[in-house]
């Protein structure tokens, strides 16, 4: 009996292990297999198609492109505006750069950007003379409700270019888009470049501006090589404030944050960064900009919107006769010695 039953247990074993290897999951002599597309997407050499490469240059986005990828650049915008970012999405690795898509993004000052986006015929449709039309509310067409896009087609590649700009300003521009191939050491058209010698040190200012109600009063103004920031408070004038309650730090709301217009020396609008603050029961303000050149002598701030209300709030910050407070100090043995 007891043979009989390791006969059958023998026998449904090696039934078991034919059915396995039948079936792909086991091959005698090996181990199992690993599946090559696993293998390939745990190691990828390049991004997903879904992830999109960012550049802060276009100089280096010119460089790195597929050899066969010419950009075609805008060779005119409107005064104040410089690169920002550049992406590219698709065309990665083995992916045919013809299936990729690029944009540019031109900013001015705060909020003013300008973009632009081409691809390949080979992977979209577009008119062949160029096409507008205003971004209606609600739609994102651009950053900015109330704003157009114009469409065209040229040369294989199709474009879609817009921003806060009338409709004969979007024409001028696209007018003046053309190829501009990558030459090494020679920068693109409007490409930022940040100040060989930057301003660094920390500025006392304590300079107000009163208007409809809203006091502005920057208090220091400081700089690194990388970015400045204002430090300023914003007083609503009442006859009766209520209490300070616990002091929380976030980013201002979309919308309700203050609108200026930073200028150094009469030069173009700078640029504001990311990553300002607001301490919205002290209203303490931390607002960045672009780094400022060594030489500059003067900065001058125009608000003109704070907690909702439109106004005319203009502070001017002397920056050549001030000292900087992260100047080292002698000690007092030093200055004895």
């Amino acid at each position: 009996m007891r043979e009989g039953t390791e006969a059958l247990f023998g026998t449904c074993a090696i039934a078991l292990a034919l059915a396995l290897a039948a079936a792909g999951c086991i091959s005698p002599g090996t181990n199992p297999p690993v599946s090559v597309q696993a293998t390939e997407n745990a190691t990828p050499n390049h991004p997903p198609h879904y992830l999109p490469l960012f550049f802060d240059s276009l100089y280096s986005m010119q460089e790195r492109l597929a050899p066969s990828v010419t950009l075609s650049l805008p060779t005119r915008l409107p005064e104040g505006y410089v690169f920002t970012t550049g992406t590219q999405t698709g065309g990665y690795g083995e992916t045919s750069a013809d299936q990729a898509s690029y944009t540019l993004s031109y900013q001015r000052g705060q909020k003013e950007s300008i973009y632009l986006q081409e691809q390949s015929r080979n992977s979209t449709t577009c008119p062949d003379e160029p096409v507008y039309k205003t971004a209606a509310v609600g739609k994102t067409l651009t950053q900015r409700e109330g704003t157009g896009e114009l469409t065209w087609g040229r040369d294989g590649w199709c474009f879609t270019l817009s921003g806060p700009v009338p409709k004969n300003e979007l024409e001028a521009i696209a007018a003046s888009v053309q190829p501009i191939p990558y030459r090494q050491g020679v920068m693109p058209p409007y490409e930022y470049q940040p100040p060989a010698h930057p301003l660094v040190g920390t500025f006392p200012v304590n300079r107000s501006a009163t208007a409809a109600g809203q006091t502005i009063t920057i208090r220091t103004f400081s700089c690194t090589a990388d970015a400045c920031t204002a430090v300023f408070h914003i007083h609503t004038l009442s006859p009766a404030d209520p209490p300070p309650s616990q002091v929380v730090t976030t980013m201002p709301p979309i919308g309700s944050g203050p609108r200026a217009e930073w200028r150094v020396d009469g030069g173009r609008p700078l640029l504001t960064k990311p990553g300002g603050g607001m301490r919205y029961n002290e209203t303490s303000v931390f607002w960045m900009t672009e780094p400022l050149p060594k030489d500059s002598r003067e900065l001058v701030v125009n608000f003109t919107r704070i907690n909702g209300i439109d106004g005319v709030w203009r502070i001017t910050i002397p920056l050549d006769g001030l000292q900087t407070s992260r100047e080292p100090q002698p000690n007092r043995q030093e200055a004895a010695l």
